[in-house]
């Protein structure tokens, strides 16, 4: 069975949910040239999106995503699952 894509109304949804929470982000920049940032989805305005990163080596504090990057699949986004103490 063929998966549905999603529609930018659903992923500007989903992104809606993750504000405020800690996320793993991978965005593709190109010519296998791939990022991987840890941070915090701080607002969803209604064109973008901005994460501002937790950690890394980068000097750049925040970073601003559309909601297309996500539908073409240069950014992908991860909710950091909570850790469970024994």
């Amino acid at each position: 069975m063929k998966k549905t894509p999603l529609t930018l109304a659903a992923i500007k949804d989903k992104i809606d949910e993750l504000v405020g929470e800690h996320i793993h982000m991978q965005v593709c920049r190109g010519r296998k040239q791939v990022k991987k940032y840890t941070g915090i989805v701080e607002n969803a305005f209604p064109s973008v999106f901005v994460v501002r990163l937790t950690s890394g080596d980068d000097v750049v504090s925040s970073l601003s995503y559309s909601y297309s990057d996500v539908l073409c699949g240069e950014v992908v986004l991860e909710p950091m699952t909570p850790k469970l103490s024994s």
